[in-house]
């Protein structure tokens, strides 16, 4: 199998740095390119509470701080350096926003971590991750840190 594109999705959890360090490995050794997806999670129900300019300040604010951070991602991960790479920001609803882009970007092999910064919410709805598993034909490797 080759392995030209690789997605992984990121929320800044411990364990989803723990899939992209594999997505960085596997781009490396199979020369790859990564593609980096952070889904900002819209919190709609604050737009009850705030005004139209405060919420819109809100998540402009968010999706800027998420930009920030992934143009950080160098620093925390070295490897990025050697290899091909483009980060991704869409907002709304992390496991539909993942398959929207696997449907607009396709790509050989999306690398995703088993649990993200909700992983309480899991015992309730699901994992982001089993969410995609189960909703697209793309292979996919999901990742899990040892305890």
């Amino acid at each position: 199998m080759e392995i030209k594109t690789i997605l992984a999705p990121i929320d800044f959890s411990e364990d989803s740095y723990y899939a992209l360090e594999y997505a960085l490995d596997l781009a490396a050794s199979h020369d790859s390119t990564l593609h980096i997806l952070y889904v900002n999670r819209d919190e709609s129900m604050l737009y009850h509470y705030l005004s139209t300019s405060e919420y819109e300040a809100i998540r402009n604010r968010a999706l800027e701080d998420a930009k920030a951070m992934l143009k950080d991602l160098e620093n925390k991960f070295p490897k990025l350096k050697d290899i091909e790479y483009h980060y991704h920001v869409r907002r709304g609803v992390p496991y539909v926003e993942i398959l929207e882009e696997l449907e607009k970007n396709p790509v050989d092999l999306v690398v995703i971590g088993s649990h993200g910064k909700h992983a309480s919410k899991k015992y309730f709805y699901g994992t982001t991750a089993e969410k995609v598993v189960r909703r697209t034909n793309n292979t996919i490797l999901v990742t899990r840190k040892p305890d």
